[in-house]
């Protein structure tokens, strides 16, 4: 195996070292995946170089001198780098574009392996084998031609591209112009020009391209080509973002909108460059909103307005106002950035009616539980019209104002705006009231001091509604006998986090010998459970009349499922 058998096998192993390299520099880059792409090709060309070469066999030789003809596919690849790199992203939008550029590539490479058009015939040079040139082969000047075609346009935008840059880009352009196509001019010369003039030297394209690719690696370490800068970072987010993007000048005309915008109203980008604020808003308040004439703040501004779309649409949008101000304070614009926000209002009526129904249907089951009970009381009271006994009917009674004690819960729930919970004190006042009315009590003074804003949920008024509605019953039967004179008193606050509940009266007190604790009196037995059921404590002080002490905690509401 001769020396330029190595000098090809090297070529191959640097070609896909350094298209690794360049890949994983930033493998999102379309300029990073087509260099890595070129370096492939170049590799696998340069291997075929290698086997043609070191091979002793004439079919061998043949076989891979015909695989070689893939090379027109690396000028296009070339100036698809080109196109790339100097920003010529509206020219490869175009689909016609990629068929311009590879499909000659292909064809002409196609030809070349499945044909003789190109490749007459191999001979074994000092240097290995290598082709015979083709004397007449229209194929060959084609190839030719295609190659000289690509290398000179791209680079000429590459050449136009650097006379226009600076600083990193500029040096970027440097790399990416030696790196490419002098060494193609060398080995075009080589392999084409002196082969035309009958001067046969070894091939050296493939380690010239080797050597091209070097080149750009070195930028790419060097100078982190390509280089992100802010300016493209910022282009690159305002395009994509999802939010509209819409900026003025300090004349208040359109300068810039994203993608989003054009998406959003159904403009194109020339529809609005240029074109006054009012153009895209639904009246002339907007100017006021933004307050262009005194911009000294630098303060965002956040608000609620409408753009209108091309069909006349009007689209509302919460939008975030900022300005710009150069070095020295002055106004040069206004950034105007937002989001559609109809699907957010269409969700918020949605959830505005849903909630409505939702009130009136609570509304509606608080009213009818109530107007229930008062069917219950109403017969309670048909049913005790024909008692004689009078302590059957007293117990007809109770059973009436424990009732009722529920009701007035649910009608105050009713009246409420908050369907889960009740002003507790209009609750005892309402409750009190009726109880004085139903057992025709004049002669009894009833001191009502509740802290305000108690707000107790349902689940603990009930039962504590039903305490209160127990205690206060008893004394009013109980504690004035003969028409005395008297005064109960209810107290309600909060202390140390919890809730104290303190009903008294100056009465008789309980009967001398009954136990609080264990009276089997249906009423006492009824408090004692329900202070259970609050998760609290009683405790009884009957020195200057009756007093009980309740201290609890409103209750957190348990799933019910």
């Amino acid at each position: 195996m001769n020396i330029f058998s190595y000098i090809s096998l090297t070529a191959f192993f640097v070609c896909f070292f350094l298209g690794n390299f360049i890949y994983h520099k930033n493998t999102k880059s379309q300029l990073n995946i087509m260099i890595a792409l070129l370096s492939i090709m170049v590799g696998f060309l340069a291997f075929a170089e290698f086997q043609y070469r070191q091979t002793s066999d004439f079919q061998t030789a043949y076989l891979w001198l015909k695989i070689s003809g893939l090379w027109p596919l690396v000028p296009a690849i070339l100036l698809h780098i080109s196109l790339i790199f100097t920003g010529k992203t509206n020219l490869l939008k175009n689909k016609l574009t990629y068929v311009l550029i590879y499909a000659p590539a292909v064809i002409i490479a196609i030809l070349a392996v499945d044909t003789n058009w190109l490749l007459e015939g191999i001979i074994k040079e000092y240097w290995g084998w290598t082709y015979l040139y083709p004397k007449s082969s229209l194929l060959f000047y084609i190839m030719s031609l295609w190659t000289l075609l690509c290398t000179s346009f791209a680079g000429v935008i590459c050449f136009l591209y650097y006379l226009k840059s600076k600083d990193i880009k500029r040096l970027q352009s440097k790399y990416l112009i030696a790196g490419l196509y002098l060494p193609l001019m060398i080995s075009m010369f080589s392999d084409v020009i002196l082969p035309n003039m009958s001067i046969r030297i070894p091939e050296t394209t493939m380690m010239m391209s080797t050597i091209g690719i070097g080149f750009i690696s070195y930028g790419v370490w060097k100078y982190r080509f390509p280089a992100l800068t802010a300016a493209i970072a910022a282009d690159q987010i305002v395009s994509t973002m999802s939010n509209f993007l819409i900026m003025l000048d300090h004349n208040k005309n359109i300068v810039t909108i994203n993608n989003a915008t054009t998406s959003l109203l159904g403009f194109s980008k020339e529809e609005l460059i240029g074109k006054p604020l009012e153009y895209l808003f639904k009246d002339q308040t907007l100017e006021k909103s933004l307050n262009l004439h005194n911009n000294i703040s630098d303060t965002i501004v956040n608000f609620e307005t409408c753009l209108k779309s091309k069909s006349g649409e009007f689209i509302p949008v919460l939008l975030s106002k900022s300005v710009i101000k150069d070095e020295n304070g002055n106004l040069m614009g206004i950034v105007c950035i937002g989001n559609n926000i109809v699907e957010i209002k269409e969700a918020k009526d949605k959830i505005k009616a849903s909630l409505n129904e939702k009130e009136l249907l609570l509304r509606e089951l608080h009213h009818r539980v109530k107007n229930n009970l008062q069917i219950i009381l109403s017969l309670i009271n048909l049913q005790s019209n024909g008692i004689k006994d009078q302590q059957d009917l007293e117990i007809f009674r109770e059973s009436q104002s424990r009732v009722k004690s529920l009701a007035i819960i649910h009608e105050k729930l009713y009246q409420s705006t908050d369907f889960a919970s009740i002003n507790f004190k209009e609750y005892i006042q309402s409750l009190v009231s009726y109880l004085l009315s139903y057992y025709s009590k004049t002669n009894i003074i009833v001191d009502i001091d509740v802290e305000n804003e108690i707000i107790l949920n349902m689940d603990t008024a009930v039962p504590c509604g039903l305490i209160i509605n127990e205690l206060v019953t008893n004394s009013i039967k109980f504690a004035f006998p003969e028409g005395k004179t008297g005064k109960i008193y209810i107290r309600l606050h909060h202390e140390d986090g919890s809730l104290i509940l303190i009903i008294g009266d100056n009465g008789i007190g309980l009967p001398d010998g009954m136990d609080f604790e264990t009276s089997e009196k249906l009423g006492l037995q009824l408090v004692k459970t329900l202070t259970e059921q609050l998760e609290g404590t009683i405790h009884y002080n009957g020195e200057y009349g009756a007093e009980f002490k309740i201290k609890f905690k409103e209750l957190i509401y348990k799933n019910r499922y």
